[in-house]
This record gives C-alpha cells, sequence and structure tokens, in this order.
C-alpha cells in the first residue's frame, strides 16, 4: 500500500511538473514572459532537475529584460545542455547586452558549430565577422542582437509552421492516401510548379494556409 501511494505521489508530481513546463512553454511563445517564468520556476520547484525548464526560464528572462538573472540561469544551462542552440544564443545575446563581447563570441562560435538552420547559421557568422574587426560601437551591437533576435524569431516560426503542416497532412493522409494534400482544393491538385512547387506526395516543401491561400514553406 505504501508503495502504491509513494508512485501515485511521484506520478502526481511528475504530471503537474509537465503541465507547468507546457503552460511556461506556451507562455513564452505568447509573450507572457513573466508568466512564463512563473511556470518554469513552478516546473523546477517540483523537479529541479528539469533542464528544458531552466533553458525555458533563461529565455523568459532575458525576454522580460532581466539580463542579469537571464544570464545566470543559462551559464547554469549551458553547463547541462551545451548542444541546445537557444541556450547558446540566448547567453551570447546577454552577454553582448552587457558589452562582453568576446564571451559573446564564444558562445556565437560554439552555436555556429552546431547543427541550427542555415538561415541562423548565416546571421551567426555575419555577427562573428564583425565581432572579429574590432571593438563594437553601441549601434553596431544593437544591430547585432536585433538581427539575430530577428533571424531566431523567424527560424522558430517556420520551424513551427512547418511541424504543423507536417502533422496536418499525416492526419488527412490517413484519409486521402492518394491524395495527402487533400485538404487543399481540388482546384490546386496536381497543379505542376503552383506556388514554388507541385502538389505531389513528396513535394520538396510543406504546403500550409496563410490568409486562405496555400504557400510553400
Amino acid at each position: 500500500m505504501k508503495l502504491r501511494l509513494l508512485l501515485l505521489a511521484v506520478m502526481m508530481l511528475m504530471a503537474g511538473c509537465a503541465s507547468a513546463l507546457l503552460n511556461g512553454q506556451i507562455a513564452l511563445r505568447q509573450g507572457r514572459y513573466v508568466e512564463a517564468e512563473g511556470y518554469f520556476n513552478e516546473a523546477l520547484a517540483k523537479d529541479p532537475g528539469r533542464t528544458d525548464a531552466l533553458v525555458g526560464l533563461g529565455i523568459a528572462q532575458y525576454k522580460a529584460g532581466r539580463i542579469e538573472e537571464s544570464v545566470d540561469t543559462l551559464e547554469k544551462a549551458v553547463q547541462v545542455r551545451p548542444n541546445e542552440p537557444s541556450v547558446r544564443l540566448y547567453l551570447a545575446l546577454g552577454y553582448l547586452k552587457r558589452g562582453e563581447t568576446s564571451r559573446a563570441e564564444e558562445q556565437l562560435t560554439a552555436l555556429r558549430s552546431l547543427k541550427i538552420d542555415a538561415r541562423v547559421g548565416q546571421q551567426v557568422q555575419e555577427a562573428l565577422d564583425l565581432i572579429k574587426k574590432g571593438p563594437l560601437s553601441d549601434s553596431v551591437r544593437t544591430f547585432l542582437i536585433g538581427s539575430l533576435e530577428t533571424q531566431a524569431e523567424l527560424s522558430r516560426d517556420v520551424q513551427d509552421a512547418r511541424l504543423q503542416a507536417q502533422m496536418a497532412q499525416a492526419y488527412y493522409y490517413s484519409y486521402y492516401p492518394y491524395y495527402p494534400f487533400g485538404p487543399f482544393s481540388p482546384y490546386y491538385w496536381g497543379y505542376p510548379g503552383s506556388f514554388g512547387a507541385p502538389f505531389f506526395p513528396y513535394a520538396p516543401c510543406v504546403l500550409v494556409w496563410r490568409g486562405g491561400v496555400p504557400y510553400c514553406i
């Protein structure tokens, strides 16, 4: 009986931690940074080993403008998740905001060696090239921070859209075995080259609705 109660308590704790983590991730994506911090702290209180909650907390703190706290959190996160691109990126951004260019360069160099989106990689390389040219003025530093943040957000949006489209495609494919793009209007089926790629089961892109029109991403 005691063992069952213990197992039940562990399961409830894990469920609560997962719920807090998910709520934190949703709040972070929706720009509710203070709320996201609360959820991530809740998840960490229930399970201090949740490194994904630690990463989320550091990013939420950065987004909320609390750079010192963010850097402290992300310095802990990078020790346990050195191959997590978002940790390297936001730690580099935090260092840039504090004017610690050499430490930012170290994180960006590590980020560049990871498997990341090509466009983000290009932006990171351009930032490294500028840093290596010499001292950064305040305006250039601000530009670097803004460009890295923007490219990272765009890359995340594309990844989210791809995932959503792939999930929708897999769902509809079970109902339309010969037309995996069944949810789109029959007018577009087999339309060669339309919107950048033919509408075939293994098209070189994923099609999603945007404003009532299918786009290739």
